[in-house]
C-alpha cells in the first residue's frame, strides 16, 4: 500500500503509517472522494494524523475520530 504524502516523514512506525493510509482509503470511499480531489484528501489525511497523534491505533476508532475531526472543522 503506497504511503500518502502527508504521512511521509511522520514520527510513527510503518505499521501505524499503513493503518493511517488504510483508514484514509476507507474514509475517502465513505465520503465518495476520488483520487483527484487532493485538497480534500489532504484534509482527511490531516484529520487522521490528528487522531493518530492522540494514540488511536484501532481502525474503527480512527475512522470515527477522523469523521468527528472533519465535522468540527
Amino acid at each position: 500500500m503506497p504511503t500518502y504524502r502527508i504521512f511521509q516523514n511522520v514520527p510513527f512506525d510503518q505499521e501505524h503509517i499503513d493503518l493511517m493510509s488504510f483508514v484514509l482509503d476507507q474514509v475517502s470511499i465513505e465520503l465518495d472522494l476520488s483520487r483527484s480531489t487532493d485538497a480534500i484528501r489532504d484534509l482527511v489525511a490531516k484529520a487522521i494524523l490528528e487522531c493518530a497523534q492522540k494514540g488511536i491505533r484501532d481502525p474503527v476508532e480512527m475512522r470515527r475520530c477522523a469523521h468527528e475531526v472533519l465535522r468540527a472543522a
